[in-house]
């Protein structure tokens, strides 16, 4: 069976949107054209922002919308009946992303829990935003998450069997009961084979545990086009638009929000991975040869780099790409998809409206 295959709906957007000189402006409308554009180009759903993917339902059909929630954050009735209203109007094609999130980003929405007090919170959250979603009633008081009793008529529109999907990550052993728990599809970025077939193999083995099942799926980005040369041109010409400065001035911090080390006290054990925190430390980018991790594939930079560790750096897998032909690249990709069992692909590429043609002209038909 083929695989879903998922892109990206940004605001930010651009030839190199890392670089503030190579943004384009942000505005409804073009998010409004890229959500038409991926439905008519046969993707089956996008991973969207949370702030206004209910606007981007006028004008699809059939895309699915992946948008992202910190559990907690908003009180379950209300996510509940947001879910609700969202399926109603799209016809039942909403799928939560459940984000875990790190202190900082927390602490900006009031949350304060300790990352081992998430998992619990989230696992509670997600229970009752289902039974809610499943127009249960009753009032609920329970460790992290208390509420009273519905007294309005429920809202139409129909509901999805088995309730709203819960897609998300968590690599910590913590993460992977969380998982085997919480989720009905198991999210990583992209490393290399090996890597991804055992992450995948230990939720596997966790989920059997409780009797169920997940989906898996693999974030990365892509650049394909009908030749390597082609591909890898591009890939080099974001590089070169790249200023130094722009990574270096969060890769520290970010570094730091994640636990690791910072920069200046990184040390990787593969000899690539420390020539990239050697160049990143000599002010320079890092060259092409030591961003290649195996086949069409390496690491690059994304428009989440300002929040995570740039050129995966730390082994957190983003800002991984696939980059090459469009066989070489599908190759690779069912390669991968095999070995370690992916059944969803979360794909993205800058800038997003013409890449994601590249990628449904040339790289879907190909997937298996």
């Amino acid at each position: 069976m083929a695989p879903e295959v998922f892109w990206y709906i940004n605001p930010a957007d651009g030839e190199v949107p890392w670089e503030p000189g190579h943004r384009v402006t942000p505005s409804l409308s073009t998010l409004v054209e890229q959500a038409r554009n991926l439905d008519s180009l046969g993707f089956d759903g996008a991973l969207t922002t949370a702030r206004e993917p209910i606007a981007l339902v006028p004008g699809t059909r059939d895309l699915r919308f992946l948008i992202p929630v910190y559990p907690g954050v908003t009180p379950p009735a209300l996510l509940a009946e947001q879910a609700q209203v969202f399926d109603h109007y799209s016809g039942g094609r909403l799928i939560y992303n459940q984000v875990n999130g790190a202190d900082p980003v927390l602490a900006r929405y009031g949350q304060f829990t300790s990352k081992e007090q998430r998992y619990r919170l989230s696992a509670e959250y997600w229970r009752q935003v289902k039974r809610l979603y499943a127009d249960e009633t009753d009032a609920y008081d329970g460790e992290y998450l208390s509420y009273g009793p519905r007294y309005k008529p429920a809202i139409p529109g129909p509901r999805q069997p088995g309730g709203i999907e819960v897609w998300g990550t968590g690599a910590s052993p913590e993460g992977i009961e969380h998982a085997a728990e919480v989720l009905d599809a198991y999210l990583a970025f992209l490393s290399t084979p090996d890597q991804l077939a055992g992450l995948f193999s230990r939720v596997r083995a966790a989920t059997a545990e409780r009797g169920r099942t997940v989906r898996f799926g693999a974030l990365a980005s892509v650049i394909v086009r009908e030749t390597e040369e082609q591909a890898w041109d591009r890939f080099a010409e974001q590089l070169a638009a790249t200023s130094p400065d722009t990574v270096l001035a969060t890769a520290d911090r970010n570094l730091r929000s994640f636990g690791f080390p910072g920069l200046d006290e990184l040390v990787a054990d593969d000899p690539q991975v420390q020539a990239r925190i050697d160049a990143l430390r000599a002010g320079r980018i890092p060259d092409i040869d030591s961003l290649r991790f195996g086949p069409n594939m390496a690491a690059g930079l994304t428009t989440w780099t300002a929040a995570e560790p740039p050129f995966d750096i730390a082994g957190k897998g983003t800002g991984t790409y696939f980059v090459g032909s469009a066989e070489n690249v599908a190759a690779t990709m069912n390669a991968v998809a095999e070995q370690a069992g992916v059944d969803i692909w979360l794909l993205s590429g800058w800038p997003l409206a013409s890449e994601a043609r590249h990628v449904a002209e040339l790289l879907i038909p190909r997937l298996r």
